[in-house]
């Protein structure tokens, strides 16, 4: 079994690794929108963008199991065997298609493999959000509201990575334009509608994930 200690410190390490590289993506992200960039740089930033993004969903994957057992081992809540191993294979199925995605950046099954990951999200995000309503409001399965709350937040948060997801992918058509028949004010202006969606979403993202860190957070020792 791993210690409490190295759990808290691996829990620690990957989100600090998350927040680096969500940090990292939102600024990359944004100089796409950078009209003044010549192309070929706008069009690296995006390719840079998109293989960003996929190490803090790694980091996300990862920290849901590992506050699991935090939880599980500091005593805060009473977990039940079948939950636990759910998350950790929820997080396995998350990561493979994650790497999926790394190995095969174009063509069909990349297609393939971001529709399994947004299916993947929409569902996983429906169970959370039921899950903790049903218990903020029943006091069952869960009767702690804090925990409750904090598995609806979860829930929330994958379904704004959808959003970035969807908004991320507006980004493709206004750029091949530009890429065909040089910057025009609607193709930028389509550009920019599409970043400053991605960047409200990651935003978003960010400050439901420090809720959801916040719920209970100092509960573990």
């Amino acid at each position: 079994m791993i210690s409490g200690d190295i759990l808290r410190l691996l829990h620690s390490v990957t989100f600090a690794v998350w927040l680096t590289a969500g940090v990292a993506t939102f600024v990359v992200t944004a100089a796409i929108k950078n009209a003044a960039l010549p192309f070929p740089t706008r069009q690296a930033r995006t390719r840079g963008s998109r293989y960003l993004q996929i190490l803090p969903r790694i980091c996300f994957a990862l920290i849901l199991p590992l506050g699991l057992e935090l939880t599980r081992l500091g005593n805060i809540y009473p977990l039940d065997p079948e939950l636990r191993i759910g998350f950790w294979i929820g997080a396995t199925f998350w990561l493979v298609v994650l790497l999926l995605r790394l190995r095969y950046e174009t063509g069909g099954l990349e297609k393939t493999v971001g529709y399994a990951e947004i299916a993947f999200q929409a569902l996983a995000g429906m169970g959370f959000v039921v899950y903790g309503l049903n218990s903020l409001a029943t006091g069952a399965p869960i009767d702690d509201s804090w925990f409750a709350a904090k598995l609806f937040l979860v829930g929330v948060a994958l379904w704004t990575l959808i959003a970035i997801d969807l908004n991320f992918r507006s980004l493709a058509w206004p750029l091949e334009e530009i890429e065909l028949d040089g910057s025009a004010p609607e193709n930028e202006e389509a550009l920019r509608r599409g970043v400053d969606h991605t960047l409200a979403s990651m935003v978003i993202l960010y400050m439901l994930v420090a809720a959801t860190g916040f719920l209970g957070g100092g509960m573990v020792r």
